[in-house]
Parts: C-alpha cells; structure tokens; sequence
C-alpha cells in the first residue's frame, strides 16, 4: 500500500479507519498487535507521542512527509504504523479486546467507548448492544 501513495497526502485518504476511532489514543494502536509489550510497536508509538501525534485522528490527518519530519520516527516506523492502522479497519472488534492494553490505558478507551456519540457508532457498527 505505501509505495502507491503520495507523500503529502493525509493517511484517511489511503487507509480508511472508521471515524469512531479518530478520539481514540494513540497507544491503542497497541490493541492491534500480537505483542502489545513489542519495543520496536512502544518505540514508535511514544516517537509519535512525542512529535504531538496523540489520537489517531492526529496520525491520519499527517501526510507520509510530515511523519518523516517526526524525531525518531523512520521508515519502519511509517511501515508499522500503516499496518497497525491497518489492522484496526480490518478487524474494528478489536475495540472490544481493551484487556490486552495496560491499566492507564484501559481505563482511557473504555473511558472514550462509554462517551454517547462513541456508544452510538460502535451500535451501529454491530460492535455493541
């Protein structure tokens, strides 16, 4: 998918994760990999943290340029990242899997998943009853 997009086109445009998921943290990337604990998944995760990518919203309103500007955050970052995102469009149930994420988080999206608006996509979505 990476090598048929242009680099100063925001990420929404080329990998379509639902909008419920747009407040979502960043770190809950986390829930769509094996290995949530992963150094190489942490270590970009916090790059984007610290660069101010903190919800998926922001990560998929960036372009491909304006991540490669991100300290610390290279082209294995980008390769992951996109395939975490992803994971998330291919498998949005996973919103449901919160137990795998570390407390602090946890706590965050089932926090974000019990907000009305959020109830109601994820209704509509088939997710939850």
């Amino acid at each position: 998918m990476k090598n048929a997009m242009l680099p100063n086109v925001p990420l929404k445009f080329y990998v379509p994760v639902a909008i419920v998921f747009y407040p979502f943290p960043i770190h809950y990337l986390r829930i769509a990999t094996v290995d949530t604990y992963r150094k190489s998944v942490s270590r970009i995760l916090n790059s984007l943290q610290e660069n101010e990518y903190r919800t998926i919203s922001d990560v998929l309103n960036a372009s491909l340029e304006d991540l490669g500007k991100a300290r610390n955050f290279g082209e294995r970052g980008k390769s992951l990242l996109l395939e975490l995102l992803q994971k998330i469009c291919d498998q949005p149930d996973l919103v449901l899997e919160t137990g795998k994420l570390e407390h602090k988080l946890r706590e965050e999206v089932e926090r974000i998943t019990r907000k009305e608006p959020i109830r109601k996509q994820l209704y509509d979505m088939g997710l939850i009853k």
